[in-house]
């Protein structure tokens, strides 16, 4: 169930997260830099009657810290819209908010000092809206840290998305990387460079993938409290890796 919330939330702000910081650093000139424990620390979202829930309240995706929140409202696309688009009105010392759609959403957001908000709203199955609030801030430049950074992975890997979140009592960090080598030769690789690192295999099943294009592995390794669970399968030409790593499972 644990890694079954985890799948679920990671999809869930991976979408949102990967437009939302990639427009975030054009709006600014300084790239983001990600710290050794970079939090949000922006002014409060404004916001109307929403009904909230956190799906991600403390969270770094690819060296940007983040905060996104699922809301749900009585008022339609519009009126939820409408309320932004006068917060966020241009003033002579600072610009508006910009407006886009991403799939059926409609997407408002706007750069606030080095806060970056961004609100995406679609219409409810029944009645109103609902939608995420997302709050980002930018990092001061020359504190870079490059996306899997002390993760072991392979020469000429890419790193797709680093999501480090820190829940109440746990924390987690997902990693999504691929490279040009094989799903068999990445395999030895992680039994070699974590078992040498203290990780203990506890689980390691090939699975046939569909379409007949090799198997997939997945791996489950254990270090005292700490648990780690990677999925590597066939991507191309080479292989995607999918980690997870839970401080307590």
């Amino acid at each position: 169930m644990m890694r079954t919330a985890n799948a679920e939330r990671f999809a869930q702000v991976n979408r949102f997260a990967r437009i939302t910081s990639a427009l975030a650093v054009c709006m600014l000139a300084s790239a983001p830099a990600r710290a050794d424990e970079p939090r949000v620390d922006c002014a409060p979202f404004p916001m109307p009657e929403f009904k909230l829930t956190w799906v991600a309240p403390d969270l770094v995706y690819n060296g940007l810290p983040m905060q996104v929140r699922q809301f749900d409202s009585p008022e339609n696309i519009q009126a939820v819209l409408g309320y932004y688009r006068r917060e966020w009105k241009a003033t002579p010392q600072r610009p508006g908010a910009i407006e886009y759609e991403v799939g059926p959403w409609k997407t408002i957001a706007v750069l606030r000092e080095r806060c970056f908000y961004t609100v995406q709203v679609q219409g409810a199955e029944r009645n109103g809206s609902t939608g995420l609030l997302g709050v980002s801030q930018l990092q001061n430049p020359g504190q870079a840290k490059a996306a899997g950074s002390s993760f072991p992975m392979m020469s000429g890997s890419n790193v797709i998305n680093d999501i480090s979140h820190r829940d109440p009592g746990k924390a987690a960090r997902t990693i999504l990387l691929t490279n040009a080598y094989s799903p068999a030769t990445n395999v030895d690789f992680y039994r070699r460079t974590l078992g040498a690192d203290g990780w203990r295999v506890i689980a390691d099943t090939a699975m046939p993938m569909r379409g007949g294009n090799g198997t997939a592995h997945a791996m489950t390794l254990k270090r005292g409290l700490n648990e780690t669970s990677m999925t590597i399968a066939r991507s191309g030409e080479g292989s995607s890796v999918l980690v997870n790593v839970m401080d307590t499972p």
